[in-house]
């Protein structure tokens, strides 16, 4: 996925770039700005630093990497934010800028992966939950238009965490529909039917079968006939169908609705071209449910919507499953962003639709 987010120190990350919180003078300063001089080389960067003078609130330059280099760090980004202040706007404003002038100079140089810190959350004093808002918003609005591999690195588990109240909210939904591990997998569970597999696709199976005995059942095979099996005309059935036929047709559909570019879903969905390609292409390939999940939320999709596409794949929400529970509120409370899905499901100790 071209973006995720990972708790680490900025300096031993392996991108072609990273993003420093600087000093808008031309001199070190505290926190992620100190341990990016000391790993690079304090003396060469600020000498490379004193040549760009000061930088104002909101831009970014770049420079060289020094000793970083042998991490595979090519550049460093400095950007420069803003004390937080509820009654001036521009604050909030600049810390965008950041963000985005960052990721521009990432572009420009070409880099096809860059690192970027949790900014302004410190010293500047940005609430962090209004920091990593501002900072998934901005960067998944950069990878809508640009391909490049975008890593947020924060440094503690609290800048990582969702807001108590959301994780509270969150606890309160599981408690109430969780129905325990009924299924060991909600992908596919395996049970013996008549000696032979069958697959379960996230849905539970009730059998209803009347009684039969013997006698009924030998007089009923008696009493049949070849004339009166009717020729079975699938070929029509299928033409003749209103309905949706497959997933494919349900996830298309959708995008044209919603007056969606190709590109716009899969990149949302954290999917390269070529996956995407594959899925839209061929009729008879159903994806995963995870996949089918992250385009579901890609496409924003209502509640009753995002079960009914969920169903055209052959799955649907498992009352077993706390990351189909958590997924589901998700849907229910409009938290589309699939980093923010993925803040929420890490926060309660789940796999994440991206890979770590």
């Amino acid at each position: 996925m071209p973006f995720r987010i990972e708790r680490n120190d900025i300096t031993k990350v392996h991108t072609d770039a990273i993003v420093n919180t600087a000093n808008p003078f031309p001199t070190v300063g505290r926190g992620t700005d100190t341990a990016v001089y000391n790993a690079a080389g304090r003396e060469e960067l600020l000498r490379a630093r004193r040549k760009i003078g000061m930088i104002e609130p909101g831009h970014s330059v770049a420079t060289k990497s020094f000793a970083l280099r042998k991490n595979g760090i090519k550049y460093i980004i400095h950007t420069v934010g803003t004390r937080y202040n509820s009654e001036k706007p521009e604050t909030v404003q600049n810390l965008r800028n950041c963000y985005s002038s960052s990721l521009e100079i990432a572009r420009k140089l070409k880099c096809k992966s860059v690192a970027i810190p949790l900014l302004a959350t410190g010293f500047y004093g940005f609430p962090k939950e209004m920091g990593l808002k501002i900072a998934v918003e901005e960067i998944s609005s950069f990878l809508l238009k640009n391909d490049i591999d975008i890593t947020l690195v924060v440094y503690d588990q609290k800048s990582y965490m969702i807001s108590e109240k959301l994780f509270d909210d969150i606890q309160d939904f599981l408690d109430e529909n969780y129905e325990g591990d009924i299924f060991k997998d909600y992908d596919t569970e395996r049970i013996p039917v008549c000696g032979q597999p069958v697959e379960l696709n996230a849905a539970y199976v009730e059998l209803k079968v009347a009684p039969v005995t013997l006698f009924e059942a030998q007089e009923t095979t008696t009493e049949l006939k070849d004339a009166d099996i009717a020729p079975i005309d699938v070929d029509s059935f299928i033409r003749d169908s209103k309905e949706p036929l497959n997933f494919q047709n349900t996830l298309q559909q959708h995008i044209a609705d919603r007056k969606l570019e190709n590109a716009t879903v899969y990149k949302k969905a954290g999917i390269d071209k070529k996956f995407f390609s594959k899925i839209i292409s061929n009729k008879d390939y159903v994806p995963k449910k995870h996949v089918v999940m992250a385009l579901g939320l890609a496409l924003e999709l209502s509640l009753s919507e995002y079960e009914h596409f969920l169903a055209s794949a052959g799955y649907a929400f498992m009352p077993s499953s706390k990351f189909d529970l958590i997924v589901k509120y998700c849907v229910i409370k409009q938290i589309y962003n699939l980093v923010e899905v993925d803040i929420i499901l890490d926060s309660h100790g789940l796999e994440c639709f991206a890979p770590s």
